[in-house]
């Protein structure tokens, strides 16, 4: 009797694919490992392009960038970029006003560098209409953030900047300018707040060594209550001596302070 009850249970359950946790159990894994063939097929598809295969040969060119930077600071270059939108005018879109040079040349180049995708790098070659003044014509409105690079053909020399074009509807303006001048404006910004500090700092010690003396002439003069008069005398007039030293050393650390302040400024 227990016999035929059991196979009738046994009968009476589902086969193992109709039943839920299985599936659920295998789905798990199943999940991963197809996802991890996405993720490969993604990789070989669309490699990352920020990754240069010549590297070797960029690390060598790294001091003639260099050379480009310290030549646009010698001549003391500087540039403003204008975009204008497409439906603004059915001229040049780009505007671009140089300053600096004796004689300009008649082409220069704009690179325009995407800072995540290398693909969306564009390279844009600027006419001159008048001396100092290049323009071209846009095909494309440009949206986001870039860094601009401004160069002659020959490469002599290279000015730098930033552009945001947001949404890309309205106008969008950069200044240009030599990689080492933006350095030495960074410079002489860090000098200043250090400047600032050196004389918070001196004037900070310069309100506790008054308040230290001001106790100690109250402290002198409680004690020469007790002393004859021509004791409390000399001491009151060496505790007026050194306070004066003391002032007059302050003072002249925060003259030092001021005329370095001039100095950095320009």
């Amino acid at each position: 009797m227990d016999h035929r009850t059991t196979d009738n249970s046994l009968q009476k359950q589902s086969a193992w694919y109709r039943q839920f946790w299985p599936w659920f159990l295998i789905a798990l894994p199943l999940c991963v490992v197809i996802a991890g063939f996405n993720m490969l097929y993604i990789a070989l598809k669309y490699p990352h392009s920020m990754v240069d295969d010549q590297y070797y040969k960029e690390g060598l060119a790294i001091n003639q960038s260099l050379d480009q930077d310290r030549r646009a600071a010698q001549l003391n270059l500087s540039a403003e970029i204008v975009f204008r939108p497409l439906n603004d005018s059915d001229n040049a879109q780009l505007e671009v006003s140089l300053s600096g040079l004796e004689s300009y040349p008649e082409e220069l180049t704009l690179l325009l560098l995407h800072p995540g995708s290398q693909s969306l790098d564009q390279s844009l070659a600027l006419k001159q209409l008048t001396a100092g003044r290049y323009s071209a014509q846009l095909t494309r409105q440009y949206q986001h953030r870039y860094y601009l690079r401004l160069q002659p053909t020959d490469k002599s020399w290279r000015l730098n900047g930033v552009i945001d074009f947001q949404d890309g509807g309205g106008t969008a303006m950069s200044q240009l300018k030599a990689m080492s001048q933006l350095k030495a404006l960074g410079q002489l910004t860090a000098m200043s707040q250090l400047t600032a500090l050196s004389q918070l700092k001196a004037l900070s010690q310069l309100k506790a060594l008054s308040q230290l003396t001001a106790l100690s002439e109250s402290k002198a003069l409680s004690e020469s209550k007790a002393l004859s008069p021509t004791t409390a005398l000399s001491q009151s007039k060496a505790l007026s001596e050194s306070r004066a030293l003391s002032e007059s050393r302050a003072l002249s650390e925060l003259t030092a302070l001021s005329e370095l302040k001039a100095l950095n400024s320009k």
